[in-house]
């Protein structure tokens, strides 16, 4: 990588990029992100392409970024991964002839489709040479519109990828890294606001993807209708920060949900009324407790479609068995969701470390840099060179 390549994640709470120079390990360089507003990114999905589009202006300018080609990624709901077997075929003529030997495999028409594949191994049957490999088809709706947002802004498409292709590039153990006296292989899950991006590698050879319609954005729903507060709050509340809401005094009239005299920030400035609401409430702190048991509950039920997930996989992979896992995404930070994981999953879990494979020169604190590991793994995997690179 003599130049350097820039990993655009467009996410669904914010866009994000990133920078890396160099190989042997890479360096990332520069990092940026800019927050979506509700709405603009939905399950993974781009909503509002002019929105994005004014976002990642944003990100450029506070990035610093000066080149314009960037290497994004996709991973929802309309993007299906199969693993299927073709005759085999030299490379270039499969992808000629890809489209006209894959539409029973898909749920979608082929010319509605963008195709790619990633080999798995070779097998003789019936004394013909096959190919195994990993079947991508995203809808090209979707897609195209990704490419919009990127193209609004000025910026250059270049390369586009499967992101669970990213994770193994950004934090999976690969080659000679693996632990030979553990033989197994290794899951690696991105855990967004929306979507859950789940792969299964050996040595950084794909075996296995699921993507999952859920995600961090769940927990923090069951925490706002658990205790009838609105969104915002409870995100507030899922990251453990304290948060104390102004409620009425037991004699004092109780406000409907929708009025807004219910909320402090609410009364303008010069309101007669504001003192004497104040005098009838009392601001409460919410029971923490409370929220870490209702955000549990909703955790242990995404880990387990997790498990579920992997055990599929163990299944129908014939001596298939996984020795790790590693965890990134911003979902991940949830304060004991690993130490769930590690309950109901037995086998190794770990936070996936993105700079372990990247070096940093970013100018941020090792607390900084901590807390932004997780959310940097797709857009530093997308900068990372892949197979077709």
């Amino acid at each position: 990588m003599a130049k350097g390549r820039i990993g655009l994640d467009i996410g669904s709470t914010a866009v994000r990029a990133v920078e890396l120079t160099g190989s042997d390990p890479p360096t990332v360089v520069k990092a940026a992100q800019v927050p979506l507003p509700a709405g603009a990114v939905e399950n993974g999905e781009v909503k509002d392409p002019e929105v994005v589009t004014e976002a990642l202006r944003e990100l450029w300018e506070r990035g610093g970024f000066k080149a314009k080609r960037v290497y994004m990624g996709v991973g929802n709901q309309r993007v299906v991964v199969r693993e299927i077997a073709l005759p085999y075929l030299p490379e270039k003529e499969l992808r000629a002839s890809l489209g006209f030997q894959v539409q029973e495999f898909i749920p979608m028409a082929v010319d509605e489709a963008v195709l790619d594949y990633d080999p798995i191994g070779e097998f003789d049957q019936d004394d013909r040479k096959m190919l195994r490999m990993l079947l991508v088809a995203a809808q090209r709706q979707m897609v195209d519109t990704v490419v919009a947002a990127a193209t609004g802004a000025k910026l250059e498409p270049v390369g586009l990828d499967l992101v669970p292709f990213a994770m193994v590039r950004s934090v999976g153990t690969t080659g000679v890294g693996m632990d030979l006296e553990d033989e197994g292989d290794e899951a690696v899950i991105d855990i967004g606001a929306h979507v859950t991006n789940i792969v299964v590698h050996a040595r950084g050879t794909v075996r296995f993807v699921r993507i999952l319609p859920s995600g961090g954005r769940d927990i923090t729903l069951a925490i706002a209708r658990g205790i009838g507060v609105d969104d915002e709050v409870a995100e507030r509340l899922k990251r453990g920060e304290e948060v104390e809401l102004e409620s009425s005094q037991p004699d004092a009239p109780q406000a409907d949900d929708g009025d807004d005299a219910a909320h402090p920030d609410a009364a303008g400035e010069g309101d007669d009324e504001a003192g004497d609401r104040g005098a009838d409430s009392v601001s409460e702190p919410l029971d923490l407790s409370r929220v870490r048991e209702i955000a549990m509950q909703r955790a242990a039920s995404f880990v387990d479609e997790i498990r579920s997930s992997l055990e599929f996989y163990t299944a129908q992979a014939q001596g298939a068995r996984i020795a790790r896992v590693l965890v990134t995404g911003g979902g991940s930070k949830l304060e004991g969701f690993l130490e769930l994981l590690r309950q109901r999953i037995p086998v190794e879990v770990e936070a996936g470390q993105v700079f372990h494979h990247a070096r940093s020169q970013l100018s941020l604190s090792d607390e900084a840099l901590a807390e932004a590991e997780p959310v940097l793994a797709v857009a530093v995997g997308l900068a990372i060179p892949g197979r077709n690179a």
